[in-house]
């Protein structure tokens, strides 16, 4: 930890690298309290995608109190303590505690329309607060925070991230960042298996990076930051699944396979940027080269509230040096 304690030279810039926190409350207090207490000396946050979650839990009020099933077990809290403690439980794992009734339950029951107004409630409702968070924890900070959303997030959330007063949302944009860096931000998704909110074809996807590229000053010192790896990079293995979206599995072993996109592939061997930012792919943790360019994907274990990272120094000659952290 004297390492990462350590203040980068003048001339180098700093960057914090991560993604999918998939509504992990512990996970996003635990990167907001890393910058704001400076532990790894960054002068920049990037976030590659995904802030949201991917289902609620009903907290259900009846005559004997509240009862809710988590993770296969049946949880009934005794008391107001215990009720906030099963919330808490349930926002670690990414999740959206819904408390309700089970009138309420049996109404919203097969209602698909209603069922999809409710989660996107409870994901504004939950972007919302992060960003009121941010603001409040990295009051008199002058770290920035840059984000893109990925393809599990809707577009409901588009309106508090451009509300936000300290996270700047770069989708579909080129910004500055420290140092005379700038990023390249797309928070579009090339086609996965799930039909999820921001996918478009892998054509469109790969045409919107290269409209994004015309605008860069200079590639060298350009950042890309896209939620979805380059496809075969080695940061974007996944198991391969059958028509039926189940894993193979073939002579005991899961099959693996790459998924990421070939449009970002396309992109960092023809605009050859300094950095290529990802996410999307939990288990690819990892760096790869792919030409010039350093690709890197911090990975996720956010619902164990494991916040995985990059540090990355950036010096008017290159990347000076990266590594791994975890807190």
């Amino acid at each position: 930890m004297a390492f990462l304690g350590r203040k980068p030279k003048k001339d180098v810039v700093r960057l914090y690298v991560v993604s999918d926190f998939h509504a992990s409350a512990p996970a996003w207090r635990k990167m907001l309290n890393a910058v704001r207490m400076n532990i790894y000396k960054a002068d920049a946050v990037l976030y590659a995608g995904d802030l949201t979650g991917k289902a609620i839990v009903p907290v259900v009020q009846d005559e004997d109190g509240w009862a809710a099933e988590l993770l296969g077990q049946k949880r009934r809290p005794r008391n107001e303590q215990e009720l906030q403690d099963l919330d808490r439980d349930i926002a670690a794992l990414g999740y959206y505690p819904f408390h309700t009734t089970r009138a309420e339950v049996d109404s919203l029951h097969g209602d698909q329309g209603e069922l999809d107004k409710l989660f996107a409630r409870q994901i504004r409702e939950q972007v919302t607060e992060w960003m009121t968070l941010a603001a409040d924890r990295l009051e008199g900070c002058d770290v920035p925070v840059f984000l893109i959303p990925g393809n599990d997030d809707p577009y409901e959330i588009d309106e508090p991230l451009a509300a936000s007063e300290r996270v700047i949302n770069v989708d579909r944009r080129v910004a500055e960042l420290p140092g005379g860096l700038e990023v390249i931000g797309l928070g579009l998704s090339s086609p996965t298996p799930w039909s999820t909110p921001r996918e478009i074809s892998e054509h469109d996807f790969r045409e919107a990076i290269f409209r994004l590229g015309d605008q860069v000053k200079d590639p060298r010192r350009t950042i890309l930051l896209t939620h979805c790896p380059p496809y075969d990079s080695g940061l974007d293995i996944a198991p391969v699944l059958d028509a039926n979206m189940r894993p193979i599995v073939s002579a005991g072993d899961l099959l693996r396979g790459p998924v990421g996109s070939t449009g970002v592939r396309e992109a960092v061997e023809q605009l050859h940027p300094l950095l290529s930012l990802h996410g999307h792919i939990h288990e690819s943790a990892g760096d790869a080269k792919i030409g010039p360019t350093l690709c890197l994907n911090p990975g996720s274990e956010a619902a164990y509230g494991i916040v995985r990272g990059y540090l990355i120094d950036v010096s008017a000659d290159g990347i000076e040096r990266f590594f791994r952290v975890e807190g």
